[in-house]
């Protein structure tokens, strides 16, 4: 079974976990293809994918949402698995945690996890430190890579458990 992993990570810390899950379900012997979103010429070549963004202000990068939006139709017919990389901090109480709760239910993914990222300061930009110094989340690497692996674990034993059926 072909699989790909697709992802869109700013800074690249986001990139590194979908990498993680990349080398996770290969390890199950699956052929995963690990690309950047805006990469992405199409999906119909895979069984099955696993999309992932970096969330800034509750909202995934362009470049993986317009993926999602461009081939959605094409997504339902797939297994589809997605996860989140942000601050969740920074997210108002009552709010969704981020855009990609609406992608899930409208393709069906199996699963959306969330998971912990990375605040690196000396990377951004001028408007971006503005932003931040007003929101004022926690700075630093919070990726938590067991939970990564984790659920890299489950999704390759459900896509076992697809290709045995």
């Amino acid at each position: 079974m072909k699989v790909l992993v697709a992802v869109g990570s700013k800074y690249g810390a986001t990139r590194e976990v979908a990498q993680r899950i990349a080398e996770e379900i290969a390890s199950h012997g699956f052929e995963v293809d690990l690309q950047d979103a805006c990469d992405v010429q199409g999906i119909h070549y895979y069984e099955a994918v696993v999309l992932g963004s970096a969330v800034y202000g509750g909202l995934w990068r362009r470049d993986a949402s317009y993926l999602v939006k461009e081939h959605l139709d094409e997504l339902r017919e797939k297994d589809v698995w997605m996860f989140s990389v942000g601050m969740e901090t920074v997210v108002e109480p009552g709010q969704p945690l981020d855009e990609a709760d609406g992608f899930a239910k409208d393709i069906e993914a199996h699963d959306h996890a969330r998971f912990p990222g990375a605040l690196d300061w000396d990377k951004l930009n001028v408007g971006e430190k503005a932003l931040i110094k007003v929101l004022n989340p926690p700075k630093g690497d919070f990726r938590d890579f067991a939970a990564v692996h984790e659920w890299a674990a489950e999704v390759a034993t459900q896509l076992e458990a697809i290709a045995a059926a």
